[in-house]
């Protein structure tokens, strides 16, 4: 098997072009490259990394929350109850 990569290997205009909104669209011809994972991962390196990749998509880093809400809270709130009890302890 051959280790020779094609020419647009982690070049991002040709690897991970952008659709009139900006969202990176993969080229057909790379869905099938065996060299995909590698030169996607090139491209971003190229390009910046992640962080400016993801600013140049309109995207934004999601806030980050303090404290968990809806069902794991609700589970981690019987995780401990539970093992209070197990302990001996009241709540």
């Amino acid at each position: 098997m051959s280790d020779t990569k094609p020419p647009c290997f982690g070049i991002p205009e040709e690897c991970m072009p952008r659709d009139e909104n900006g969202i990176i669209q993969p080229r057909d011809r790379c869905r099938v490259c065996t060299y995909l994972r590698e030169c996607l991962k090139a491209a971003i390196a190229a390009s910046g990394g992640t962080e400016r990749v993801r600013a140049a998509s309109g995207g934004e880093n999601p806030p980050k929350r303090e404290e968990p809400s809806g069902v794991v809270r609700a589970i981690r709130r019987w995780s401990a109850r539970k093992s209070a009890s197990r302990r001996g302890e009241s709540r």
